[in-house]
């Protein structure tokens, strides 16, 4: 947005300089003939204002052709973009669909973020990029190796730390996308946590971006409640009250309450009844 208003301004003082020095030329040469009384410096002036008023036709003409092709430019730039989101949803959904466990994760992480954001009050676009981040978060797993991620004990430290290194990997691959931009920190720091004990930078509290706060929410719901190869999925209302118990040193305690109401907690209370602490004995690192 900012290249494109520079783009107009520059354009537009250079038709404005090429008017203004013309109209100054011909003022000097109508000067100049009033002084003299000389009818040939008249005409003289006439022709200079009639070829000023030509050049700055000719030149408003070049500029609009010149914002047009830009503006051609940047819609395919646009639509190049948006194929290349479109291949890398592709590529995550194929990836997904190879274990049972992960199949339609990254959906269900971006259909949540979205209904999310519509509950603490975001407006329509911002939702709508919250979808599509979900839906493609963790592209930087694909730099993970497999054994890792499907691995059923604990990880080492090695392993651990590929897996923490793929929010940084998913922000690399995203961030040449303008379509992006504003949705990138979701991406980036949907780990990060809200006492600072989460990666990659350790940020804390209101340092962490609403949008990374509530993909944190979904990404670690979604993990919860559907099969991991180290453990079984907890029922919904075990992870919500898992989740409620983390908050607020691990989770915001607001972004929690949103999806409370968008899993329609109340209800989930009146089939199951109140939420028992969940049985967390311990078990290894959950690559989420």
């Amino acid at each position: 947005m900012l290249h494109r208003i520079k783009l107009t301004a520059d354009t537009t003082c250079i038709a404005r300089s090429v008017a203004v020095s013309a109209v100054a030329t011909a003022l000097c040469v109508y000067a100049m003939a009033v002084q003299a009384d000389q009818g040939v410096f008249v005409l003289l002036a006439a022709i200079v204002l009639l070829l000023a008023a030509g050049a700055y036709l000719q030149v408003s003409h070049a500029v609009r052709q010149f914002h047009l092709k830009h503006g051609e430019m940047h819609q395919a730039a646009r639509q190049a973009e948006w194929h290349y989101f479109k291949v890398l949803r592709r590529i995550m959904a194929a990836i997904e669909a190879r274990e049972h466990y992960t199949r339609g994760r990254s959906k269900r992480i971006g259909f949540l973020a979205k209904k999310m954001g519509e509950e603490l009050g975001l407006d329509a676009n911002e939702c709508h990029m919250l979808y599509m981040a979900g839906q493609v978060h963790d592209i930087g797993l694909l730099a993970v190796p497999d054994y890792v991620l499907n691995k059923a004990s604990r990880l080492g430290s090695e392993e651990y730390r590929a897996v923490k290194d793929h929010a940084e990997a998913s922000y690399r691959i995203l961030r040449a996308l303008t379509i992006m931009s504003d949705i990138l920190p979701a991406i980036r720091y949907h780990h990060e946590r809200m006492n600072g004990t989460g990666y990659p930078h350790g940020l804390k509290g209101e340092e962490i971006p609403l949008s990374a706060r509530i993909m944190a929410v979904a990404d670690s719901y979604d993990a919860m409640t559907h099969d991991r190869p180290h453990r079984p999925g907890l029922p919904p209302i075990e992870a919500l009250g898992e989740l409620r118990r983390c908050s607020p040193a691990g989770y915001d305690s607001q972004c929690v309450s949103a999806l409370e109401e968008v899993t329609n907690v109340r209800k989930l209370r009146e089939v199951h009844g109140p939420a028992q602490p969940a049985a967390m004995q311990e078990v290894p690192v959950a690559v989420s």
